[in-house]
């Protein structure tokens, strides 16, 4: 009886230690996939607004004022950034930012106010983002959220890009950072694809478990016979 306690509580601790090995392996891939994939989807979208931001004349935003959101030079920059955010179908939307040097933003222009005047942000309003360090990183270099954050406008993951005035001949100054969103559901619906790593692991797990039990039992049987 004693060599049969030894082998079942040798047969035990070994089903946990390849439990624990296996789920430790599925848990190292499944983070890493994950990281993988918030970091393909931060950089994707700070390549996407760096294009745009190149996109964007400097001087198309020169002097607009609280008050000039319906004017032809505010609806001309709107629609301008409606088209450039349309080429990407995740993009909910498009804006500019001015920077102030204490790092808080400023609307200048939402490519939705014309549409949706209730529902979007005039010029002069405060963004209210905690992607500060971000945006006044945007002035040097395309940036993104850490990740995702809620505002009375909703949930979203953004990512800016420098507006210089090298456009209108200047030497390049950065006037303004460009921003684009994409709703937190759609960026955490992209970032979570790991789910087949976690099936996999845990079905390695049971058969694993039940590979042991079943030769452990057999092993058993045989020594009972070889005793009779």
């Amino acid at each position: 009886m004693t060599g049969r306690s030894s082998v079942s509580t040798k047969l035990g601790v070994s089903a946990v230690l390849v439990i624990v090995i296996i789920g430790v392996l599925t848990m190292f891939a499944y983070t890493s996939e994950q990281n993988a994939l918030r970091d393909a989807t931060r950089q994707g979208m700070e390549s996407t607004v760096g294009v745009m931001a190149t996109q964007v004349n400097a001087s198309d935003i020169a002097g607009l004022r609280p008050g000039d959101e319906m004017s032809p030079q505010y609806l001309a920059v709107a629609r301008h950034l409606e088209t450039l955010r349309s080429m990407d179908d995740r993009i909910l939307n498009a804006y500019i930012l001015k920077v102030n040097p204490d790092k808080t933003a400023t609307f200048l222009v939402d490519d939705l106010y014309p549409l949706d005047p209730q529902g979007s942000a005039t010029i002069g309003e405060a963004s209210t983002a905690p992607d500060q360090n971000e945006i006044f990183a945007a002035l040097s270099g395309p940036t993104a959220s850490e990740q995702p954050y809620t505002t009375k406008y909703g949930s979203f993951m953004s990512a800016y890009a420098p507006i210089d005035d090298s456009a209108s001949g200047s030497n390049g100054n950065t006037v303004a950072v460009l921003a684009i969103d994409m709703s937190a559901k759609d960026y955490n619906d992209a970032t979570t694809k790991g789910d087949l790593i976690l099936l996999a692991g845990t079905a390695a797990m049971v058969l694993a478990a039940g590979v042991i039990f079943f030769f452990g039992t057999r092993g058993r049987r045989n020594d009972e016979k070889k005793a009779e």
